[in-house]
């Protein structure tokens, strides 16, 4: 049970190091989302990049040392636009329903943009629009598009199915850890009596008894 209990616990730390990586924000450029002081955890080289994916990126191609955080708001194929004064952005000809951008406005920061982001490429924002260092202000670099392979980490949710199995995995190797320690120490007690066999007990006189020939 000791081996179990720690098997429960080791196990999933070694998945989650060689699977996932964690990063801690300094930055407000994803408020609502993430704020300054978050532990936000990223799966390593994502095989999948989607549109709404909160992700973690390199941003060298815009001369700029990283990593970055933002979200994909476009991907190979897409177009996206804004025009100042407008109150969403454009994806594909359709109203862009952006529910978690800061304060309800997508355009803050009045900066237009009208992009159609080839192949193998994301465009990124950061849901505080109005700080945040993102694809509208690099248009010199592909339109202000990074590469798919600039993404290093997809954030992963806590209700996401792996992490709630990872969770449940640790949690029950805490628990039955102190268990298999007391099981463990019970044992060795028993055997240790069984190898030396039963302590002798002590004789002493029986003060006022009568001593008989």
């Amino acid at each position: 049970m000791l081996v179990l209990g720690i098997a429960l616990i080791g196990g999933p730390v070694a998945f989650m190091l060689s699977r996932f990586t964690a990063a801690r924000v300094s930055s407000e450029n994803m408020l609502p989302t993430v704020t300054p002081g978050d532990l936000v955890v990223f799966r390593k080289d994502p095989s999948t990049v989607r549109r709404g994916d909160v992700v973690l990126y390199d941003p060298g191609d815009w001369g700029l040392r990283g990593p970055f955080l933002g979200r994909v708001v476009a991907v190979g194929g897409d177009r996206i636009s804004y025009a100042e004064g407008a109150g969403t952005l454009i994806l594909n000809g359709r109203l862009l329903n952006e529910p978690y951008v800061q304060g309800g406005a997508p355009g803050a920061g009045g900066v237009d943009f009208d992009v159609t982001v080839p192949r193998g490429r994301v465009f990124l924002l950061g849901d505080n629009r109005g700080d945040s260092a993102d694809s509208r202000f690099h248009a010199e670099s592909e339109h202000g598009t990074l590469p798919e392979s600039a993404v290093t980490g997809i954030q992963f949710g806590d209700d996401h199915p792996v992490a709630l199995g990872l969770g449940a995995s640790m949690s029950a190797g805490v628990c039955l850890l102190p268990v298999a320690l007391g099981l463990g120490i019970a044992w060795r007690v028993v055997r240790r009596r069984h190898v030396h066999g039963p302590q002798p007990v002590p004789v002493h006189p029986v003060w006022g008894a009568a001593r008989s020939e």
